[in-house]
């Protein structure tokens, strides 16, 4: 149980209509009263009023109060409107802070409510998912996650493997007594296995729709790379000359293509060199694309599709990465080319004909990252289901293989320790630490 009183401002920084400050901990109907000078408030009901500073009126404000266990944190709430503005903002900040009352670190209001059982550290995590939403793609994943369809999800995977282990707890302790059915008990075991999949199936497409779709733009030196990142920002942010070889590193910039958030990374040009820098900026090429979801391979319309374009292609084909080809410089007399089983885009970067590189890559992803069904958004609670679903499948292969119940339940137990991990229910410092430090202040 956390005593202490935390406060924040939780409104933007700036000028505005109305600024909203948030308090939560215990025993604050008193210090209400101070702040306000009234005796009667009720929680939940609206107030008008005034902020005191002995007997100063420092500014007309509105506020509600929330009796603990009943507020998002499950501890005392107040929550405090005033007018917009820092100066006055700030003002009626230092006189809450008076009263015993510390300034809330990022994302504390919701590491309580998850430390005091108000939600699980999924919800939180699609809270921050909301508020740090970048597009239309990104909210509709998030808002399917908030929902509590997910939740709902891993509370019953949870609640099938408790199922199981106490019916196995029992069988161990009474041998004599009872007998669980092995087949029964596998074919349950099947059906975690299934619905664990089922989720981690589906949140591949959730994490990009969150985070972006990580996008490298590749191809010979001079093929008009960092152009098309230009065409496409709509600004100048690379450098762009006649010289092959300009881009030595990797250029990163976000972009929003009709709602689809792109993570674009521009590369150096792919050769053969003895140049080492060149060659250390070729390497760190190859590695944007083996961690990259799509790949636009450019290529120079006004040259010969040579031996380095093909070993490019071989590259991203051994990789399996997926791909557009571009058809780069149209807009000058061009060689048109032709790829077995390849569509081909044509472009002009300079010119910034890029429409169907756009549809293309709109196209591709719209169906795919309009998530229906509630999924996962973030990478680190992927993993730690993956690391559930490697519990359950050694749990099933010692189920198959008849081995005792202890083998069973070890790996289950093993399982539920990575369940309460995304629950809530067992944590580490760490583990909220980094979580939470990513939220903003007031949340």
């Amino acid at each position: 149980m956390i005593y202490d009183n935390i406060a924040a401002i939780s409104s933007p920084r700036g000028i505005g209509a109305i600024s909203v400050i948030r308090i939560s901990g215990y025993n604050l109907l008193e210090i209400l009263k101070k702040l306000t000078k009234k005796e009667k408030i009720k929680p939940k009901y609206m107030y008008y009023g005034w902020i005191y500073e002995e007997q100063e009126k420092i500014d007309e404000i509105t506020f509600v109060y929330h009796e603990n266990p009943n507020s998002y944190t499950g501890e005392d709430m107040i929550e405090i409107f005033g007018h917009g503005g820092d100066l006055i903002t700030k003002s009626v900040f230092r006189r809450i802070l008076k009263e015993n009352i510390r300034e809330a670190l990022p994302g504390e209001f919701s590491k309580r409510a998850v430390l005091n059982k108000k939600m699980n550290l999924i919800k939180a995590q699609a809270i921050n998912d909301i508020i740090n939403s970048k597009t239309e793609y990104s909210l509709n994943a998030s808002q399917k996650m908030f929902t509590g369809g997910i939740s709902k999800k891993i509370i019953e995977i949870k609640e099938d493997i408790l199922n199981i282990s106490a019916r196995l707890e029992v069988e161990m302790d009474y041998p004599e007594d009872i007998e669980e059915d092995t087949f029964e008990i596998r074919k349950e075991i099947e059906n975690i296995k299934s619905k664990i999949e089922n989720i981690l199936k589906n949140s591949e497409n959730g994490i990009i729709a969150f985070n972006g779709i990580k996008t490298t733009i590749v191809g010979k030196p001079n093929s008009g790379k960092s152009t098309l990142l230009n065409a496409l920002l709509r600004k100048e942010r690379a450098i762009v000359t006649d010289v092959p070889g300009t881009t030595r590193d990797t250029i990163e910039e976000m972009l929003n293509i009709k709602g689809i958030l792109i993570k674009l990374i521009d590369t150096a040009g792919i050769r053969n060199t003895e140049d080492q820098i060149e060659k250390i900026g070729i390497e760190r090429s190859k590695k944007a694309i083996e961690e990259s979801d799509l790949v636009i391979f450019i290529i120079d319309g006004n040259k010969k599709f040579d031996s380095e374009d093909t070993d490019i292609l071989q590259f991203l084909n051994e990789k399996k990465k997926e791909k557009i080809i571009a058809l780069n410089k149209i807009d000058k007399e061009y060689k048109d080319i032709k790829i077995e089983k390849e569509k081909i885009i044509k472009i002009s970067a300079k010119n910034k004909q890029i429409e169907d590189l756009e549809k293309e890559i709109y196209e591709r992803y719209s169906e795919k990252l309009y998530i229906k069904e509630p999924t996962l958004t973030n990478e680190s609670h992927k993993n730690i289901l993956e690391k559930v679903l490697k519990d359950v499948k050694s749990a099933l292969e010692a189920s198959k293989n008849n081995l005792t119940n202890d083998f069973i339940m070890y790996d289950l137990r093993n399982s539920l320790e990575n369940i309460y991990k995304l629950t809530g229910e067992n944590y580490t410092d760490e583990l909220l630490e980094k979580m939470f430090s990513n939220f903003c202040v007031g949340k």
